[in-house]
């Protein structure tokens, strides 16, 4: 069995088993209209969300884990001047100097900052359970994204290596470089 987490739309799990895995699973805090297959409901925001995941992978037919932790906060787009301003328009909450958050964030930005610091944070947590447990494991996130800088993912940095693909290679219509931090060789095929 492979676990989805943060799964959104869940379409790893409908990759998953449409080749036989079906028991495949993703989880995120809601399920989407769009869920292209089974997603279970927990908030991994919360020690109740993380215990009940951590029930879960202690199932003995855990293989796998794909982490897909949100980067709206940590993405540098936010950087990007809009062409027409707007009061709402997004600002960086991040830095190369503070990956983890810019000092004197608004109350409102410190508070999307820190529950995207705890899915992070749950991700290296993750990582090092799966590297322990001999589990396969890929984390994706946009390569640029100021995630991989956290304090967070560069604790386990060392357990990973990377393969990056433009998402246009595989039928996006837009470029976007994404990045695989993975212990299985089997993810640099994909390396476009």
């Amino acid at each position: 069995m492979i676990v989805e987490i943060f799964a959104g739309t869940a379409k790893v799990t409908a990759e998953l088993r449409k080749i036989g895995m079906s028991s495949a699973f993703g989880t995120d805090h809601i399920r989407h209209k769009q869920a292209a297959a089974q997603v279970v409901v927990a908030d991994l925001a919360t020690e109740e969300g993380v215990s009940l995941l951590m029930q879960w992978l202690a199932d003995e037919h855990v293989v796998g884990l794909f982490i897909a932790p949100p980067c709206g906060s940590a993405s540098r787009a936010r950087s990007i001047p809009l062409k027409r301003k707007s009061p709402g328009d997004p600002r960086p909450l991040r830095s190369d100097k503070h990956p983890n958050g810019l000092p004197n964030l608004l109350f409102v930005d410190r508070i999307k900052v820190s529950k995207a610091n705890k899915l992070y944070h749950l991700t290296a947590r993750l990582v090092q359970w799966a590297t322990e447990q001999g589990c396969l494991f890929c984390v994706e996130n946009p390569q640029f994204s100021y995630f991989w800088q956290t304090t967070f993912i560069q604790s386990i940095i060392h357990l990973m290596q990377f393969t990056t693909f433009q998402s246009c290679m595989y039928g996006s219509m837009r470029p976007k470089r994404t990045m695989l931090g993975h212990n299985a060789v089997e993810f640099n095929i994909i390396n476009r």
